[in-house]
C-alpha cells in the first residue's frame, strides 16, 4: 500500500506541476461545465503536448551529440563483451585443463586398483 500511495503522490505532483505550468489548460478547465468535459479538455491537451514531447525526444534522439556518445557506448559494451568472452575461454581452458589432469589421474588410480584386484583374484584362483 505504501507504493500505491507514493505513485499516486507523484503522479498527483506531476499533474498539479502541468497546470500549473499550462495557461491555455487552466483557461480551458475553469470554462468547463462538468468533470467529464475537463476530462476531455484535460485528454485533449495531454495528446497534444505528448505529440510535441514525443517530437522533441525523436530530435534529441537524432541529434550527433546523442549519436557520438551512443557510438561510444556501443564500442565501449563491445570491447567489454569482448574481455568477458576472452576471460570466460581462460576459465574454460583451466577447467578443461585441470579436468583432463583429474582424468589421467583417475585413470592412473583405476589401472593400479584393477591390477590389485586381478593380482589378488588370480593369487586366491593358484
Amino acid at each position: 500500500m505504501k507504493k500505491v500511495s507514493l505513485l499516486l503522490g507523484a503522479l498527483g505532483g506531476a499533474l498539479g506541476g502541468y497546470l500549473l505550468s499550462n495557461s491555455k489548460l487552466r483557461a480551458s478547465l475553469s470554462e468547463a461545465k462538468d468533470p467529464e468535459e475537463a476530462a476531455k479538455m484535460l485528454g485533449k491537451h495531454l495528446q497534444q503536448d505528448g505529440k510535441k514531447l514525443a517530437k522533441d525526444v525523436q530530435a534529441f534522439i537524432e541529434s550527433k551529440e546523442v549519436q557520438a556518445n551512443l557510438a561510444k557506448a556501443k564500442k565501449f559494451a563491445v570491447k567489454q563483451a569482448s574481455e568477458a568472452r576472452k576471460q570466460v575461454e581462460s576459465f574454460m581452458k583451466q577447467g578443461q585443463a585441470a579436468a583432463t589432469k583429474s582424468a589421467k589421474k583417475g585413470a592412473k588410480s583405476l589401472k593400479k586398483a584393477v591390477g590389485k584386484a586381478q593380482g589378488f583374484s588370480s593369487e586366491n584362483i593358484r
